[in-house]
């Protein structure tokens, strides 16, 4: 069964060879001709239009039996079947080209045009046939009887190529005035200029003909090759050295008041002036090239993105060298009329703004119109959405343009006008530029109370919106500072203070900031009364290590009343307070009332880090006595056992020496020494 398996498996592995049929005799090769036959005609009994089989059996007959009569039956019975299927045609006319019946080949390419007059491949496949007979004069005959079917650019140009090969100038100049005709565009022009240039380059008089009317023709037109054209006729203009010639095309052509080109084919022309004039122009030319190249690339910039405000604004600068203020102005409201369509202040508002401020400094210090940058502020103010934010800088430059430009009333409009930038920020929040300025402008001023009011609204709008307030406080306490106003500062901290215990409002205040200023304040009015109650507020607020040691190492920093004595006396701008006897006892007094603390609350922890904290003073500034006192109420690192779930462990544990009274618990803690000890004494209990 094995041996069998094998034999079939290596049988159903062997490739099938097709058998060879050897002919031995005529009739034998009659019988295969026919039988061939019979199955080309079976297959296209079957289906007509396989127009590769037909191919296939005239190629057969051609190849194996060199009947010509019958391959030109079969292709004109597949003719009869598509006659505007291509490749039959040109598989036939090869046919015949190859084995040279040129005759033949010829009657067939005429009614293969004639039939199909708009296919490009077989008036090509004629006109080549004819150039490779030699026969010029029917190749001219047939590119003109294609050309009155008005074909495309290829059937002029293979024309032109033809006529160019054999030098025949005047025919090939005549055929691009037909061309033209035809097609009247720039890459035409382009095509004959190339021509000229390549080939009767020495033929100077009729070669500034064709530039100087394809530029006549495209400047009516507005063609886009006509940069091209220009640097070719500019480069050309140099090489015969008609200098003067180039400056006249540029100065003619960069007339913006004769051409209306768009400012995309206005910048690729100045583009090409400008590379011309690097070789032939001087410094004047050459800087105004490339400053209207410039002004024109902004110019499609803007064209294309009203939003770009960084093109708008060195559009511009450019702009504001003409010293033409109608086209300034209107080149800045063309920018203006751009409003970004952003929800929120991104950095094309911000750029837009800034073009706005820009315009308004212009009408006023350049073009001298107070009133017209008076409308430029409102305006400007008018398209910024305040209920999604505000500029303050367009804010203040309004206040201080009316403050400028009214001698009178300008302080009261001044005040209008920053009154009503108060009131956007009801919908947005306090704006701090605007606040800083309008408080800076009434300290210069000397008014104090609205002053106040400005730093009372600063804060109300900053804890409305839930926004910090430490800095807004800082400043207002630095005010009143310099005004000596010692109770209002007071009265400051204790209303802050007061506010930042309340959990809605606390998220407004850094707890911590607003301690540190108040501690400085009180310090610098050496009243260490206050501090010490804000040291109590906060131990008891937060009775944390930390802050238990700040409030015993403050008590080193006050000052004895000698010692305030000596320093009111002197000229001494520093108060520097040495560590003596009463500082070190308060000090003590204080560490001893936090580890009393954490003792009572059972923090181990805690305590411990108080009681190094001490030591550490001690060290610095006690004696020997102190520093042993305090160094036996330090904890001890002390081994212990225990069980855990049926299973003895050691861990470790901190035990203060003094600790005679443990602290009561609801369930005592097992303790295997104890239970050791009563297992022996039990023992001893029975001797």
């Amino acid at each position: 069964m094995e041996s069998n398996r094998q034999l079939i498996f290596e049988d159903t592995t062997t490739k099938l060879a097709r058998p060879k049929q050897t002919i031995q005799d005529l009739e034998e090769l009659h019988l295969y001709q026919q039988t061939k036959r019979k199955e080309f005609e079976q297959q296209l009994n079957k289906n007509r239009l396989n127009n590769g089989q037909w191919l296939r059996y005239a190629r057969w007959e051609l190849d194996h039996n060199h009947d010509f009569a019958r391959a030109r039956s079969i292709m004109e019975r597949a003719l009869d079947v598509n006659i505007e299927h291509v490749p039959f045609w040109t598989q036939y006319i090869q046919f015949e080209l190859i084995h040279k019946n040129v005759n033949h080949a010829r009657n067939l390419l005429e009614r293969a045009t004639s039939v199909l007059p708009k296919v490009n491949k077989l008036w090509f496949l004629y006109v080549q046939t004819e150039e490779m007979l030699k026969n010029y004069s029917m190749v001219r005959q047939i590119f003109e009887r294609w050309l009155t079917w008005h074909p495309d650019q290829s059937a002029w140009d293979a024309y032109i190529h033809f006529e160019s090969r054999y030098d025949e100038v005047g025919n090939v100049r005549n055929l691009f005035q037909r061309y033209l005709l035809e097609y009247p565009s720039g890459t035409v022009w382009l095509k004959w200029v190339n021509y000229e240039l390549h080939h009767n380059r020495k033929d100077v008089e009729h070669i500034r003909a064709v530039f100087e009317s394809a530029v006549d023709s495209l400047v009516e037109k507005i063609d886009e090759t006509l940069p091209e054209i220009v640097a070719e006729w500019l480069i050309w203009e140099v090489e015969c050295i008609e200098y003067d010639r180039v400056m006249g095309i540029r100065k003619l052509l960069t007339d913006e008041s004769k051409f209306g080109f768009a400012t995309s084919l206005r910048y690729a022309l100045y583009n090409a002036i400008s590379e011309t004039e690097k070789l032939v122009g001087n410094k004047i030319p050459i800087e105004e090239s490339i400053l209207l190249t410039r002004k024109l690339k902004y110019k499609q910039d803007v064209e294309d993105d009203g939003t770009n405000f960084d093109s708008w604004w060195s559009y511009i600068d450019i702009i504001e060298h003409s010293r033409d203020m109608t086209q300034i102005r209107k080149a800045f409201e063309s920018a203006c009329l751009n409003t970004p369509q952003d929800a929120y202040k991104s950095d094309k508002w911000k750029q837009f703004i800034m073009l706005w401020i820009r315009f308004a400094f212009w009408e006023e210090f350049d073009n001298g119109d107070i009133d017209a940058a008076r409308k430029v502020w409102n305006e400007c103010l008018a398209v910024i959405p305040h209920k999604n934010f505000t500029a303050g800088k367009v804010w203040i430059g309004l206040a201080e343009f009316e403050l400028r430009n009214n001698p009178e009333d300008g302080l009261t409009i001044f005040r209008k006008v920053m009154g009503r930038a108060l009131g956007q920020m009801n919908y947005i929040g306090p704006k701090r530029n605007i606040l800083k300025h309008y408080i800076a402008t009434e300290r210069k001023l000397g008014e104090w109370d609205r002053v106040r009011q400005l730093f009372q609204k600063w804060l109300e709008f900053a804890l409305v919106f839930g926004q910090p307030c430490n800095e807004i406080v800082k400043e207002y306490l630095e005010f009143e500072k310099f005004l000596g106003e010692t109770a209002r500062c007071e009265s400051l901290l204790q209303i802050v203070t007061g506010m930042a215990k309340n959990e809605v409002i606390a998220q407004s205040f850094d707890q911590n900031e607003m301690f540190s200023l108040a501690v400085s304040f009180y310090a610098e009015e050496m009243n260490y009364g206050e501090i010490r109650k804000l040291y109590r507020d906060l131990v008891s607020g937060k009775p944390t290590t930390d802050n238990w040691i700040s409030f015993a190492l403050f008590e080193s920093t006050i000052p004895t009343a000698e010692q305030l004595e000596r320093f009111l006396s002197s000229n001494d701008t520093m108060l520097e307070v040495e560590v003596g006897d009463e500082q070190t006892e308060n000090t003590r007094a204080v560490f001893d009332e936090a580890v009393t603390y954490f003792k009572k609350v059972n923090d181990i922890e805690g305590r411990k880090t108080v009681l190094e904290a001490w030591n550490q003073y001690e060290l610095v500034n006690g004696n020997e006595q102190s520093v042993a006192a305090v160094s036996q109420k330090l904890p001890k690192r002390v081994k212990k056992r225990r069980t855990v779930d049926g299973i003895e462990e050691e861990y470790y544990e901190w035990e203060f020496p003094n600790d005679t009274d443990p602290e009561p618990s609801s369930q005592p803690k097992p303790s295997v020494n104890k239970f050791l000890e009563n297992a022996r004494k039990w023992a001893q209990s029975k001797q």
